[in-house]
């Protein structure tokens, strides 16, 4: 059964470092439209913060797009940089790299190749704040 999308939001920032806020506020707007608990959206703002932040390429642009359904946040970031689609292919092991952050923030981290470029595809599932017992 395929999840209805409620809200489907895309931006386009500069790879500069300080402009990765942008996208933090954006997810942090759209959940709490959503209702969504601030422990899902920490470890949203985490994993996209750190995806932007490990990119190495310092010039152009990148694009996040985010779509709401009725219980998932998928995110998708791209495209990116050889040595951060490197380390998103790796096995999480014993260091803590980008990888493992992933693998503990979200439910599923996919890298694709689309659009002549390499993705990080990011699904984080949750229940509503009026949904928690």
């Amino acid at each position: 059964m395929e999840t209805q999308v409620l809200d489907t939001v895309e931006i386009t920032i500069p790879r500069e470092r300080d402009f990765s806020i942008v996208a933090e506020l954006v997810i942090g707007g759209i959940a709490a439209r959503h209702d969504v608990t601030l422990e899902v959206l920490d470890d949203l703002q985490l994993a996209i913060a750190s995806v932007l932040e490990n990119d190495e390429a310092d010039d152009g642009e990148v694009r996040v797009l985010l779509r709401v359904g009725g219980d998932a946040i998928d995110v998708s970031v791209g495209p990116l940089g050889e040595r951060t689609v490197t380390e998103l292919e790796l096995e999480a092991g014993e260091t803590l790299g980008l990888r493992r952050l992933l693998d503990t923030t979200v439910d599923d981290a996919t890298v694709s190749r689309r659009n002549g470029g390499t993705w990080v595809d990011l699904h984080k599932g949750f229940v509503t704040l009026g949904q928690q017992a």
